[in-house]
């Protein structure tokens, strides 16, 4: 009886559904989500305190270079394999201010595998409740935001990028 009445149902909707329209699919949707860097925004603001060593790094206080921000942590196995690579840009490329944020990490962690693995590069220590990192949209690591002398997010890297990635990203920032 529940299967006639579906049936019943469905014909009266086609019968009574009035002359088709014929729509255009628009492609996805760009959607902005709130707490997420989009590429082409500001980059959010951040202070916070050093991992290694006195003081705070700012964002503010780069303003005029161009700028990668890296989340990571001591135990993430991507972050891992990234450090050599940030090492090595940072040999090559005294241009770039490079920042890397610890997200979820235990502090004493972070800084035994920074120190261990020669990170040459400015670390700071993610914030109780890692507020920067949702400010950023980090749900996972490594993750990394590539910026320009603006302040502007010009490139955005999930994961572990390919050499041929972060090359293109690093010419976008540095670019005049």
């Amino acid at each position: 009886m529940g299967l006639a009445i579906l049936i019943a149902a469905g014909v009266g909707a086609a019968l009574d559904s009035g002359p088709a329209e014929t729509t255009m699919d628009p492609g996805p949707a760009k959607t902005r989500i709130a707490g997420v860097a989009d590429v082409g925004s500001p980059a959010p603001a951040f202070g916070l305190h050093r991992l290694t060593g006195p003081g705070r790094v700012s964002l503010a206080s780069l303003r005029g270079r161009p700028v990668i921000v890296n989340f990571w942590a001591s135990w993430c196995s991507e972050c891992r394999q990234e450090f050599p690579v940030l090492h090595d840009l940072v040999a090559k490329r005294s241009d770039l201010a490079i920042v890397g944020i610890t997200y979820r990490d235990i502090p004493s962690d972070s800084r035994d595998y920074a120190r261990k693995h020669n990170a040459n590069w400015t670390l700071a220590r993610g914030d109780d409740g890692d507020t920067v990192a949702g400010r950023y949209g980090i749900r996972a690591i490594p993750q990394t935001f590539f910026i320009d002398r603006h302040g502007v997010i010009q490139a955005r890297s999930f994961g572990l990028p390919s050499s041929a990635a972060l090359n293109a990203a690093v010419r976008r920032i540095t670019r005049r």
